[in-house]
């Protein structure tokens, strides 16, 4: 359970998988979700409007140079979640049970392992960064996407890799559950409902 420097403490869940599986629907879904089955709970988005590494994070993605300067990429994705952590995450720990973030540590992981960055330099970027209580990944085939793909959605032989990449990771987890995305939109957030509701034993 996260607590933050004011002491205040709450639930950290992350909802993960690849490109093109629903997880920004259902991520606008699991609030409303989460509040009818009497859960105080909140869905941020990653990257986070931090101002300057947020915009960066969206050239590089749709230049095409996050996957041809991997290290860059994910350092300036760790510089944004670090801002996020120290200066948001305490404040939706003081109003909040459970906090869903759409994506976070994992994601920079499995991204930039797939780019061709080392999990040693992973390890470094992202160290002191809070690891979540619950990990909820979403896998099936992806779904039909707009023709504006950013510089991974585009390449389809990476989020192939991707999802099996997310798979191996998370059948040897305790901490994490994998749940089938190609379903209907109300079934999907059904289970990660129910997966939540258990993790904080209700």
């Amino acid at each position: 359970m996260y607590q933050s420097p004011q002491g205040n403490s709450c639930h950290l869940v992350v909802l993960e998988g690849a490109d093109r599986l629903g997880k920004s629907t259902q991520a606008a879904l699991l609030e409303a979700a989460l509040e009818h089955a009497q859960v105080k709970a909140v869905v941020d988005k990653s990257p986070y409007r931090d101002g300057a590494t947020y915009e960066r994070i969206y050239e590089m993605l749709r230049s095409g140079e996050a996957t041809r300067f991997p290290v860059v990429f994910q350092s300036i994705y760790g510089a944004n979640r670090r801002v996020f952590q120290q200066t948001y995450l305490p404040t939706l720990a003081s109003h909040f049970d459970v906090v869903v973030l759409d994506r976070w540590t994992l994601s920079g992981r499995v991204y930039g392992a797939e780019a061709g960055v080392a999990d040693e330099v992973t390890d470094c970027i992202q160290r002191g960064l809070v690891e979540p209580d619950l990990t909820l990944l979403l896998d099936g085939t992806p779904f039909a996407a707009p023709a504006e793909d950013d510089a991974y959605e585009a390449d389809q032989d990476f989020q192939r890799r991707l999802r099996d990449r997310y798979r191996a990771w998370a059948q040897t987890r305790p901490d994490a559950r994998i749940i089938d995305a190609n379903r209907s939109e109300h079934t999907v957030c059904q289970d990660l409902v129910r997966a939540i509701l258990r993790l904080m034993n209700r």
